[in-house]
């Protein structure tokens, strides 16, 4: 990632996240296990959510939620917006069109992710 697919022309660049919403499943990929793992092969996440997912509630950050993104917070990381990482990514390796059965790997992982948990939209 990212990468062009021609059967989508209107889309610049696409490119893989993560889902964080609700909290626990922010909590989840954010682990420590996770933050350690990303950190050791020197990889990057991207995470998409919604703030008002449970990650406040009666008048409380989750503490969960607190503590982990404490813990980020002091590695040596990059922390930067999605396009800044995108550009750098592209400007690393250029430009990269994928194919139509790389694109249904995509999908059906994407699809089978859905199903084993529950949230087909």
């Amino acid at each position: 990632m990212p990468y062009f697919d021609k059967e989508r022309p209107f889309v610049k660049y696409w490119f893989a996240s993560a889902n964080g919403t609700p909290v626990r499943t922010f909590n989840e990929t954010i682990s420590e296990r996770n933050q350690d793992s990303l950190e050791k092969e020197g990889g990057a996440c991207i995470m998409y959510t919604h703030f008002g997912s449970s990650f406040y509630k009666e008048g409380k950050l989750n503490a969960e939620f607190k503590r982990l993104m404490e813990r980020l917070s002091r590695k040596n990381g990059w922390f930067v917006p999605v396009s800044t990482i995108i550009d750098c990514i592209l400007q690393q390796r250029g430009d990269y069109q994928i194919s139509p059965l790389e694109r249904s790997e995509i999908e059906l992982k994407w699809l089978f992710g859905k199903v084993r948990t529950n949230s087909i939209p």
